[in-house]
């Protein structure tokens, strides 16, 4: 009889890599596998992705108090409801309510960010209304998790971590906890809220010990949650691409190397940083690959530092295709800024999708990233929040090209013989394994066994 497991996750799936190869390994071992998702605008409610099956929740609709209020006098009565409108509306404009231009459209409010200052009690509002709408996911997930009878129930990130907690109290079965980041660690200060903080620290330290496995993507990430709840250490599974179709190095085609910078345009990764080094290449060109909300503010930089010779922008490419896109650069940078203790032990996919292209790595001298470009003879580490220091370490490998070919092929034979998901999704296989074959009087497993 095949083992079911019940996987949550709060993305539409098809966007999310790790949940994508851990679904496909477990099918592939055997089990039989559904994904319990977010449902988007051009979503599905379901559908079958590699053998396993996704099926969606809605994003619950939610209100203010006072909102909410206003819904509840409409639906019970709507003459008291349309009466109080008009006395509010002849009190706030004096009995002229103002007049729009239909044929052009009033200016749109800017929306200010959450970096932005706001008063206390709006981020408090702001905040309570993303919580409650995570809690209902939570509660839907949990509904439908409890309807797939699945023995084993898999929450990733804490913002999945109730419903896991929830399905397997009803059904009785395992929960494994798979956090890819440090939830409450993964801003700077002053971005979230003490309401948000207080919740989700709340939360996790209720929870994680209801977790009968817990795996991660690092070790830093794993030895702080065992040190911050007394627990045994967690797996470390990382996110590293499949060996298949490994493209062999390429030589450069033309003098100028290229420095590639894929991924989320996104705040605190240092792009910032990687832009103003570029003043300092020395026969090389920064290649950007990807898309997000900074994208406007990075080309914008580039034209104000008179760049465009130097800094250019590629179109994204499918998920599916990065590493063979990747390839037809020289060094894959990753200059992320430790502006949090999540992105201090941060071991981003890119650099494993770097390595197996078969890229030279640059990037922060942060403890994770260190390990693995320096173990490895990659490339170099720099101090984060230095131009002047990440333009130093490509440099150094530009200027010697018997150098940077060693650190492509040292990139590309750890790739192929370590870092890579045919080696890593054995051990997800493993802990299955034996969370199917050891269980405890109640069902749970008992934090006893050590996986090599």
């Amino acid at each position: 009889m095949k083992t079911k497991v019940c996987m949550f996750v709060t993305n539409s799936v098809v966007s999310d890599p790790r949940v994508k190869r851990e679904a496909s390994t477990l099918i592939r071992g055997g089990h039989e596998v559904v994904v319990i998702g977010l449902r988007g605008p051009e979503d599905g409610d379901e559908e079958w992705c590699d053998g396993y099956r996704i099926v969606r929740v809605g994003t619950p609709e939610l209100f203010t108090f006072r909102q909410a209020l206003l819904a509840a006098l409409r639906r019970l009565s709507p003459a008291v409801h349309d009466g109080l409108r008009a006395v509010y509306r002849a009190v706030r404009y004096r009995g002229h309510p103002p007049v729009y231009d239909t044929q052009t459209k009033p200016p749109p409010r800017s929306q200010p960010s959450e970096s932005q200052s706001q008063s206390f009690w709006k981020k408090c509002q702001i905040e309570q209304l993303a919580i409650r709408c995570i809690f209902w996911i939570n509660i839907d997930m949990a509904k439908v998790a409890v309807q797939q009878q699945a023995d084993i129930f898999h929450a990733h990130d804490l913002d999945t971590l109730l419903a896991g907690y929830l399905a397997k109290r009803r059904a009785g079965k395992l929960l494994i906890y798979d956090f890819h980041e440090l939830y409450t660690e993964q801003f700077p200060k002053g971005i979230k809220g003490p309401l948000w903080r207080l919740w989700y620290s709340l939360l996790e330290r209720a929870l994680v010990k209801k977790s009968d496995y817990r795996l991660t993507v690092c070790d830093s990430l794993g030895d702080w949650l065992a040190n911050q709840y007394s627990l045994p250490k967690p797996l470390t599974v990382m996110n590293v691409p499949s060996a298949h179709c490994v493209p062999s190095i390429k030589l450069a085609d033309s003098e100028r190397r290229v420095v590639l910078f894929h991924g989320g345009f996104l705040p605190e990764r240092g792009l910032e940083v990687l832009i103003d080094s570029a003043r300092y290449l020395k026969g090389g060109r920064v290649v950007f690959r990807g898309y997000g909300p900074l994208e406007e503010r990075l080309r914008k930089l580039t034209q104000e530092r008179r760049l465009q010779h130097v800094v250019s922008f590629a179109p994204p490419v499918p998920m599916a295709d990065l590493v063979k896109a990747a390839s037809d650069a020289d060094i894959g940078v990753i200059p992320y800024l430790p502006v949090c203790l999540n992105n201090r032990f941060c071991l981003p996919n890119k650099i494993f999708e770097y390595m197996m292209a078969g890229l030279a790595v640059v990037g922060s001298d942060l403890p994770e990233l260190r390990r693995i470009i320096m173990g490895n003879q990659l490339g170099r580490v720099y101090d984060p929040e230095n131009p002047r220091a990440l333009s130093d370490a490509l440099n150094d490998l530009i200027a010697d090209p018997a150098l940077l070919e060693k650190c492509r092929r040292n990139a590309l034979r750890a790739a192929q013989e370590t870092y890579n998901w045919e080696q890593e999704g054995q051990k997800l296989l493993r802990l299955y394994h034996q969370a199917v074959r050891y269980t405890g009087p109640d069902g749970g497993h008992r934090d006893n066994l050590k996986f090599v």
